[in-house]
């Protein structure tokens, strides 16, 4: 028996879909060398060749990758029907809708607006999952979440995507950091020195690292990693290195005199929070009042 999984088969698609190995892997907002794991694990399951690799050249698919093709869209057709029959049931059975959050959006910017609308619509029961960005794209594509949350600044595919509001971000130090008192601090300085954040592969590492280029921070060494906040803080707290942290999530220490915010004289540092959700299935209404909801409460200025 075949041991090939659900995403696997959609990266197969996506790949013939797209063309490509590196816009397969834009889709889902992965690395290219994911999309290349991916295609020789169901390579080595099935004891032969999908594609014929031609460097540069539209990846081309061999008799039996043409097979495994054919089977893979049936069997994510069976899946999508499979997650319709459940978001059916689950319309019929009560008023529920799943909401998949970024940990930092939740966290700092999400948390009262969630409880407000929890509290407003006691007949919607609001389930809320907490993760990383990969887990947002994911459980919303998979039809685990009918909604998503998330910070960044590119466009998704794959998904219904908008923007319902705008967070600042900020670099952020030790009060003995170098750079913690003086002014107008600029890029080239800024790049001296180490930095401590996200894993640079992951989506919200890879954002920042758009962002900090975009304003002019090209060349950032990493002297450690971090997905959560907490260890983040007390990396930047000891001294090991800068970070680039959305502002909200480092206030209390920033007015604790913990933390010291880098007076940046390059261009404002920011991510748009994005609601996201399916293009391939009907929101329900539960979804549709909590986009609503959290739309009106993030407008941004025309």
């Amino acid at each position: 028996m075949f041991n090939i999984t659900l995403r696997r088969m959609e990266v197969l698609v996506a790949v013939v879909e797209e063309g490509s190995f590196a816009a397969a892997a834009d889709r889902f907002g992965i690395a290219q060398p994911s999309v290349s794991a991916h295609i020789m694990a169901i390579e080595k399951e099935i004891g032969g060749q999908i594609f014929v690799r031609r460097r540069g050249r539209k990846p081309l698919l061999t008799e039996i990758g043409q097979s495994v093709l054919q089977h893979a869209r049936e069997f994510l057709a069976e899946a999508d029907d499979m997650r319709a029959d459940v978001v059916k049931i689950r319309g019929e059975t009560g008023q529920q809708v799943v909401l998949s959050c970024q940990r930092s959006l939740a966290n700092f910017v999400l948390r009262k607006d969630l409880t407000d609308f929890a509290i407003a619509r006691p007949d919607i029961q609001l389930v809320l999952r907490i993760g990383k960005q990969e887990d947002v794209f994911s459980e919303v594509r998979d039809g685990v979440a009918d909604v998503g949350c998330f910070l960044g600044n590119e466009d998704l595919r794959g998904v219904r995507a908008e923007t319902i509001g705008r967070e600042k971000l900020v670099l952020i130090a030790s009060p003995n950091h170098p750079l913690a008192h003086r002014k107008r601090v600029k890029p080239q300085d800024v790049e001296r020195y180490d930095f401590v954040g996200p894993p640079p592969s992951s989506l919200f590492g890879r954002g920042v690292s758009k962002l900090l280029a975009n304003a002019g921070i090209s060349h950032v060494k990493v002297a450690a990693q971090a997905t959560e906040y907490q260890f983040l803080r007390e990396f930047v707290a000891a001294g090991v290195g800068i970070a680039c942290s959305l502002e909200r999530s480092v206030a209390a220490d920033l007015e604790r005199g913990e933390l010291v915010k880098i007076d940046f004289a390059g261009d404002e540092l920011g991510f748009d929070v994005r609601q996201i959700a399916s293009i391939r299935r009907p929101l329900s209404k539960p979804a549709s009042d909590l986009m609503d909801f959290l739309r009106s409460r993030h407008q941004i200025p025309g």
